[in-house]
């Protein structure tokens, strides 16, 4: 396997190290933990193939709607 050398600051280094199961490696939690990006052109595809029906859609548009709206504060 080949492997490549990195360098990282005390503080990520500490949270990596915190964030290990058991024996687990370095690599394994790094796999774990940063999940691969998403190829946006499939996922799309993907979706003009299966379009979404009316209650996803409403579902969607309504955690949409929620993401946007300001924070309410304790009065």
């Amino acid at each position: 396997m080949a492997t490549k050398t990195i360098s990282i600051d005390l503080e990520a280094y500490e949270r990596l190290r915190r964030a290990r199961m058991g024996d687990e490696s370095f690599s394994r939690v790094i796999k774990r933990v940063v999940r691969p990006a998403i190829d946006l052109s499939s996922y799309f595809a993907k979706l003009d193939r299966h379009p979404l029906g009316d209650a996803a859609r409403d579902a969607v548009a309504a955690h949409e709607l929620g993401r946007h709206r300001p924070a309410q504060r304790d009065r």
